[in-house]
């Protein structure tokens, strides 16, 4: 379950990199509904560096990583509200990472 659990924080980290990289070359991803501006970027590259640690931490068994995990999660549910039309299957990763990291704050 441990590397269930990394697989599922490292690939929604990687998957918040394709924000970064729109942001900064226009012409990634072109079927993309909308471009992705340099802050948002910014916020993207956060969320994935928030939940990457949280990994880590979570490998580590540190007790910190359920608050990272659930702060990365939370801005990456922002910034899906603002792309929703085409990252809207990131809320599913962010409901398993919450109902996982919720219950490990304990």
């Amino acid at each position: 379950m441990k590397i269930l659990i990394s697989i599922l924080l490292l690939t929604h980290a990687i998957l918040h990199l394709m924000g970064v990289v729109k942001a900064v070359h226009e012409d990634f991803l072109p079927t993309l509904s909308r471009s992705i501006n340099k802050l948002e970027g910014i916020l993207w590259l956060t969320s994935a560096v928030l939940i990457f640690i949280a990994d880590v931490y979570f490998l580590m068994a540190s007790n910190y990583w359920p608050i990272l995990a659930i702060i990365g999660a939370i801005l990456s549910q922002f910034l899906i509200t603002l792309n929703w039309q085409d990252a809207k299957y990131g809320t599913i990763l962010n409901l398993l990472i919450l109902g996982i990291s919720f219950p490990a704050l304990t």
